[in-house]
C-alpha cells in the first residue's frame, strides 16, 4: 500500500512538472506584453529566490556558504538567470510561446555536448544520434520565419539568436554547478541563492537601460499580474520543490521526461489559449526535437 501510495505521489509530481513547467511559456508571453523583459525576469528570479531562502532559513537547511560555494553560485546563477533567462524573456516578445518551449528542448543536446567536451569521454552511440537530431530539429525551427509573432517578423533573427544563447548559457550553468559538486549544501539553499544574485543583476540591468521608466502600474494588464504570480509561485517555488523531491526518489530518466513533455503542454496551451499556429513544419520539427531528448535522456539505461 505504502509503495502505491509512493507511485502516485511521484505520478502526482510528474504531471506538476508537465503541466507547470509546460504553461510557464505562455504565461512568459502575457507577462512581457505589458512589462520590460529584464524588469519581468529579474523581478520573478529575485522573489522566488528570496522565498527559497527564507525557506531554507526557517527549515533550519541554510548552512554558511564558503567560497567555493558563492563563486559557484555567483557564477552559475549569472549565467542561467540574468543571461540565460533574461534573453529568453527577451526573445518572448518576438516569438510563440510553442516555437520557445521547442527550442529550449535542445537544451539536454547542449547538455551531453558541453560534458563531452569538459570530460573528454566520447558519449554512446544513442546520444550521438540524439545530438544530430536535435541540430536538425533546429534547423528546421530557425527556417520557419513565417513563425514569428504578428509585427515582430524583422525580430525574427533576433529571437532565434536569444533563444540559442539563452539555452546555451543556462546548460553551461548547469555544467558549473556539476563539476562544482556541492553537496554539503541544500538545493534550495543553492538555487535560492542562484535565483536571488540573478534576478538582483537582472534588475540592475533594468535599471541602467532605462526599464524602470519605461513602467506604469495602472497599464499593466490584470492578465499580466496573473501571468506573473503563477511563474514565481508556480513555476519557480513549486515546480522546483517538486523537481528536487522527484530527483530523489525516482530516478534521473523518469524525472527528465519533463524535457519532451513542455514543449507539447506548451504547444497545446499556445494554441488554445493564444492562437498561436501550429505550422506542419513546427510539428515535423518539435517531433525531431522530442524524438532526440528521448534518445540522450534514456541513453544510460543501455
Amino acid at each position: 500500500m505504502n509503495q502505491q501510495n509512493q507511485s502516485l505521489k511521484i505520478w502526482a509530481g510528474l504531471i506538476t512538472l508537465y503541466i507547470v513547467w509546460g504553461s510557464t511559456y505562455l504565461a512568459l508571453r502575457f507577462v512581457v506584453e505589458n512589462v520590460p523583459s529584464m524588469m519581468a525576469s529579474g523581478l520573478r528570479n529575485f522573489l522566488a529566490g528570496t522565498v527559497l531562502l527564507v525557506f531554507s532559513l526557517l527549515t533550519k537547511k541554510y548552512q554558511k556558504p564558503n567560497a567555493k560555494m558563492i563563486k559557484t553560485t555567483l557564477s552559475s546563477g549569472f549565467l542561467m538567470l540574468t543571461f540565460g533567462n533574461g534573453l529568453f524573456t527577451i526573445a518572448a516578445k518576438w516569438m510563440p510561446s510553442s516555437y520557445s518551449a521547442l527550442f529550449s528542448a535542445l537544451g539536454p543536446v547542449m547538455l551531453v555536448s558541453l560534458l563531452w567536451l569538459v570530460d573528454h569521454e566520447k558519449p554512446k552511440p544513442k546520444i550521438i544520434l540524439g545530438a544530430v537530431l536535435g541540430i536538425i530539429g533546429v534547423g528546421i525551427l530557425m527556417s520557419l520565419k513565417s513563425l514569428a509573432l504578428k509585427g515582430a517578423e524583422s525580430y525574427y533573427i533576433y529571437g532565434v539568436c536569444c533563444l540559442f544563447f539563452a539555452t546555451l548559457a543556462w546548460n553551461i550553468g548547469v555544467v558549473i554547478i556539476k563539476k562544482a559538486n556541492l553537496h554539503e549544501y541544500k538545493a534550495a539553499q543553492i538555487s535560492g541563492t542562484q535565483m536571488f544574485m540573478g534576478g538582483f543583476f537582472s534588475l540592475l540591468i533594468s535599471f541602467f537601460i532605462g526599464e524602470f521608466h519605461q513602467v506604469s502600474l495602472s497599464d499593466i494588464h490584470p492578465k499580466a499580474y496573473i501571468s506573473f504570480a503563477f511563474l514565481v509561485v508556480f513555476g519557480s517555488i513549486l515546480a522546483f520543490l517538486v523537481f528536487n523531491w522527484l530527483s530523489k526518489v525516482t530516478s534521473p530518466t523518469l524525472v527528465a521526461t519533463y524535457t519532451y513533455v513542455n514543449p507539447l503542454v506548451a504547444m497545446f496551451l499556445g494554441w488554445l489559449l493564444a492562437g498561436e499556429q501550429l505550422h506542419p513544419m513546427m510539428l515535423l520539427a518539435g517531433g525531431i526535437i522530442v524524438t532526440a531528448v528521448i534518445l540522450i535522456t534514456t541513453s544510460k539505461n543501455n
